[in-house]
C-alpha cells in the first residue's frame, strides 16, 4: 500500500472516533464542499477530508512532496485556513480552472500531517529528513576526501614525471643538493602526502618549504620540455 493510501485509510478510520460535527466537516472536505465550523476541531477535520478527497504524498523514502488539486474556491478557503495555522502552502494555477496546493519541504509536510491528525506519518517524514541530512553530510565529506585524494594523486604524478625527465636529461645532478634530496625522497615515497613527506627529511622541513622545492623541480622539468 502506498503512503498516500495509508494516511487516507488512517484518517478515515480516525474520524469515526470524533464528534458528529467533525465527521460532517471531514465529509464536506472530502467532497470538495465548503463546511460550517461548529467546534475548533472541525477545521482540522475539514482539511483532513480535503486531503483524503484530493491529496497525495510521495513515499518519504524517495522524496518529500505533498499536493492537492482543487477548485479555485476550495483552494482559496484551504490556503486561508492553513495560512492562519502558520503552515501556508505553495500554490500554482493549472489548466481547466484547477489550483495545485503543495508542500515540498519535509518540515512543512510534517506540520501539515500533524495538523490533520496523522502524527505517526509526520514522525516518519521527519525521521527520514534527519536520516537524509546525515547521509548528505557523510556523502559530502566523503566526496571532499576523494576530491582531495585526486588532487594529491595528480600533483604527485606530475612531480614523478618531472623527476623522471630531469634524471633522463642529466639535469637533476646539476641542481642544488636540496632539490636532489627532494627528488630522491619523492621518488622513494610516491604515495605520501606532503605532510608525511616533510617528515622524511633530516631535519624535517615545513610544508611550504617542500611545496617550494617541488615547484622548482616542476619548473626545471618544464624548461627541458620547452627546449
Amino acid at each position: 500500500m502506498s503512503v498516500s493510501l495509508e494516511i487516507k485509510e488512517f484518517l478515515i478510520n480516525d474520524i469515526e472516533r470524533r464528534k458528529d460535527c467533525c465527521k460532517e466537516s471531514f465529509d464536506k472536505g472530502r467532497k470538495g464542499e465548503i463546511y460550517k465550523e461548529r467546534c475548533p476541531a472541525c477545521r482540522s477535520s475539514f482539511v483532513g477530508g480535503v486531503f483524503v478527497g484530493f491529496g497525495s504524498v510521495t513515499d518519504p523514502e524517495k522524496a518529500f512532496h505533498l499536493d492537492m488539486r482543487l477548485s479555485v474556491p476550495l483552494a482559496d478557503k484551504l490556503c486561508a485556513m492553513l495560512t492562519e495555522e502558520s503552515i501556508e502552502p505553495h500554490r500554482h494555477s493549472l489548466k481547466g480552472g484547477k489550483e495545485r496546493i503543495y508542500y515540498k519541504v519535509s518540515s512543512a509536510i510534517g506540520d501539515f500531517l500533524t495538523y490533520i491528525g496523522a502524527t505517526r506519518f509526520a514522525l516518519t517524514v521527519m525521521e527520514k529528513e534527519v536520516y537524509n541530512s546525515v547521509k548528505f553530510k557523510e556523502n559530502r565529506e566523503a566526496n571532499a576526501v576523494i576530491a582531495n585524494l585526486d588532487r594529491l594523486a595528480t600533483a604527485a604524478a606530475e612531480q614523478m614525471l618531472s623527476i623522471s625527465a630531469l634524471k633522463k636529461s642529466g639535469v637533476l645532478e646539476s641542481l642544488p643538493e636540496e632539490l636532489k634530496e627532494t627528488a630522491r625522497l619523492r621518488e622513494a615515497n610516491p604515495d605520501m602526502s606532503l605532510a608525511e613527506l616533510c617528515q622524511q627529511f633530516n631535519p624535517p622541513i615545513s610544508k611550504s618549504g617542500l611545496n617550494h622545492r617541488l615547484k622548482r623541480l616542476n619548473e626545471e622539468a618544464k624548461k627541458i620540455k620547452e627546449q
